[in-house]
């Protein structure tokens, strides 16, 4: 005996699926083997936060503020770095304002020897809508990179900011202002 079961509902499995919205696939490819860095940009310029469970390495989408993913940026194939494709300001003394390209208010947002963090911070920053610049200063054989955001705008705007980036993570930011 053979059961007859109309086409809709054999369909139906798969329309539910389809109706519950976007499905997070990962990466359009692995990492490469030994990447240890807390963000990926695959192929198709689409950021992933790397996550653990159980012992399992898994890739997330990066959201943007707006619940989508944060796409649109330079694969990691192509690139150095996502801290390198920041304009870079030159170097100051220590005490003084560093050169910023216009004036405004800008964040002093971390100092980073590593490029992931630095890296992580610029897709944070983008994701929000928040400008960044990249200092570099040589370091013990290495390199240390300075990150700011701005310009943040007026006081008040540059307060709110300011606050915003301190709780995305980076409680030790703090303002500097070029005239």
């Amino acid at each position: 005996m053979t059961l007859h079961v109309p086409k809709a509902v054999r369909l139906l499995p798969l329309a539910l699926v389809l109706s519950a919205g976007p499905v997070a696939a990962g990466p359009a490819e692995e990492p490469p083997e030994g990447f240890a860095g807390a963000t990926y940009v695959d192929s198709a310029g689409c950021a992933f936060q790397r996550a653990e469970i159980g012992g399992t390495v898994v890739w997330a989408d990066r959201l943007a503020a707006d619940g989508q993913p944060i796409c649109g940026l330079v694969p990691l194939s192509v690139r150095v770095s996502a801290s390198d494709l920041l304009p870079e300001i030159p170097r100051h003394r220590r005490g003084s304002v560093p050169e910023f390209p216009e004036p405004g208010r800008y964040v002093q947002v971390g100092a980073f020897t590593g490029q992931s963090k630095a890296d992580a911070l610029v897709v944070d920053l983008a994701a929000a809508g928040i400008g960044a610049w990249r200092q570099d200063f040589p370091r013990n054989g290495g390199t240390l990179r300075i990150i700011y955001a701005g310009p943040l705008g007026e006081a008040d705007r540059a307060e709110v900011l300011l606050r915003q980036i301190r709780a995305m993570g980076y409680p030790d930011a703090f303002l500097w202002t070029r005239d």
